[in-house]
């Protein structure tokens, strides 16, 4: 297949399509590793990150490289940051050429950090280079998120190689900054049934560096556990009794585990979990399989948030517990409180309109369509989350405290 001439052109640079990941950490005491991926000619060349706190970096380590469609990809671990410092970053080699330097913040000991939402960044009507999807991140970009949740649609169509290159080229001054932290669409797995149905395309493994098997997948991040759960193709999938998360299966035990570790970790003052299928919603995205495999886990455990996209909307429900929505509109909220389930809108694709206003526990959803993303500020004792739309109005704003 033919890339497209901007990932083209970006193919053949050297190096091109930089992005930051995070790795689970081996210590709690330990900073998160960040990896950094990054796209290079096809050369056999040795390539390094060369990385520090002042704007020269010196320190050095070896990428592993490895092929793809005829091109070279580099990716490197940074282990044993120094807890809240600035790193300065640049990556390629003498021979080869170097980026320009970059910068990111290391995993903080104390203090509020931020973390960035989109989702649905899907290259289609309206955004089939990614338009719509520059004009959030770049907005993002000055937020200067410590990271970024994807809440999956990544691309429109996952067999489309050009794509994810091109993703990667038009978001890469955000990614290159902010570690990138998806989970998949429907749009970004096989569609068509048989026995490749609801698997990733070997484009999204190549070219994301992520945790444990990087479709299920959890890290700790400051006091905050992190567990991105994969949806697959829900509405497609239920109609063959092919829906993610059957109770006992291999990755629902893995969640169960996940959430009760979580729940009884002392260092861990708040659970996140995100997914692409919300287990709230309405019409076509309501896909009754899904949320009766995944909220009764949910619900049995202490999860504060949980983050979901698919409808191309923002929507945010009430607070609930044991199954039962506390009807408080604006908050603040606290945390004894339940599960607040969230619908991150589009950071791309089209807007759908307004959510379900009369779904019983919608708190909140606008009266207009709008492409929208998302600020958290996490700290010790709450969570401030901001909705903004692409003309960086406030669109949503409640606390969560401890």
């Amino acid at each position: 297949m033919a890339f497209t001439f901007l990932a083209a052109s970006l193919l053949n640079a050297q190096p091109s399509l930089i992005h930051l990941s995070l790795q689970s950490k081996t210590r709690p005491d330990a900073t998160a590793p960040v990896s950094v991926t990054w796209f290079s000619d096809n050369t056999s060349e040795k390539q390094y990150v060369k990385y520090g706190v002042t704007p020269d970096p010196r320190r050095r380590v070896k990428a592993v490289r490895s092929e793809y469609n005829g091109n070279s990809i580099f990716n490197a671990d940074l282990k044993k940051l120094r807890a809240g410092a600035k790193y300065f970053y640049m990556c390629g080699s003498d021979k080869a050429g170097w980026s320009k330097v970059y910068s990111f913040f290391s995993e903080p000991d104390t203090g509020t950090f931020r973390v960035g939402v989109i989702g649905d960044t899907q290259d289609n009507n309206q955004n089939e280079d990614f338009q719509k999807t520059r004009v959030i991140t770049d907005l993002l970009k000055t937020f200067s998120p410590h990271l970024t949740l994807h809440m999956g649609d990544i691309v429109n169509d996952g067999s489309q190689t050009a794509s994810w290159t091109d993703f990667l080229s038009v978001n890469q001054d955000l990614n290159a900054i902010s570690p990138l932290m998806p989970v998949l669409g429907n749009h970004d797995v096989v569609n068509a049934r048989g026995e490749e149905f609801q698997k990733p395309y070997q484009d999204f493994h190549s070219l994301f560096s992520l945790p444990g098997d990087e479709v299920n997948y959890s890290f700790t991040y400051g006091n905050v556990r992190f567990i991105g759960i994969f949806s697959g193709y829900a509405q497609a999938a239920e109609e063959i009794g092919q829906v993610k998360y059957k109770p006992g299966s291999p990755e629902y035990l893995w969640l169960e585990k996940e959430l009760s570790n979580a729940e009884n970790d002392r260092d861990i003052n708040w659970v996140i979990v995100w997914m692409h299928y919300p287990v709230s919603s309405f019409g076509w995205s309501n896909v009754a399989g899904w949320r009766k495999n995944v909220l009764p886990l949910l619900e049995k455990r202490r999860v504060d948030l949980c983050l979901a996209g698919h409808r191309h909307v923002y929507e945010r429900h009430y607070q609930v517990k044991d199954g039962v929505p506390l009807k408080n509109d604006s908050g603040p909220f606290s945390s004894k409180g339940g599960t607040i389930y969230i619908t991150n809108g589009t950071a791309g694709g089209t807007p759908t309109g307004s959510g379900g206003k009369n779904l019983p526990d919608m708190a909140f959803t606008p009266e207009r369509a709008m492409y929208s993303f998302a600020i958290m500020d996490v700290g010790a004792t709450s969570i401030t989350y901001r909705v903004f739309d692409q003309d960086s109005s406030l669109i949503d704003r409640f606390i969560i405290q401890k």
